[in-house]
């Protein structure tokens, strides 16, 4: 599986493009060689550089989990429910304050 970063509003240089696509494919990966698992280390060494770049690999982990059916769906539906919860509260609180 490709990710299609091209369609994205978030502008990706080419380098960013490559990066993201190749960090994708060696996770996707049942085992990595030593040197697999350096590049790995190396591109997020450079995300932490590059907010984008940062943005887009937290992005394809999520992706991955999916495809290693790392993400339970209702476990996340949960925790999104929980996070609605305590926003409208804040937000309810702000509207109070004002």
């Amino acid at each position: 599986m490709l990710i299609d970063i091209n369609n994205s509003s978030f502008s990706l240089t080419l380098e960013n493009q490559q990066l993201i696509q190749e960090y994708f494919q060696l996770a996707l990966l049942e085992t990595l060689s030593e040197s697999e698992a350096q590049r790995i280390l190396e591109i997020i060494e450079i995300a932490q550089h590059d907010e984008f770049l940062s943005f887009w690999l937290n992005e394809a982990d999520h992706l991955i989990g999916h495809q290693l059916n790392l993400i339970d769906e209702n476990e996340c539906k949960n925790q999104q429910a929980i996070l609605q919860e305590y926003l409208d509260a804040k937000y309810l609180e702000i509207k109070q304050l004002t």
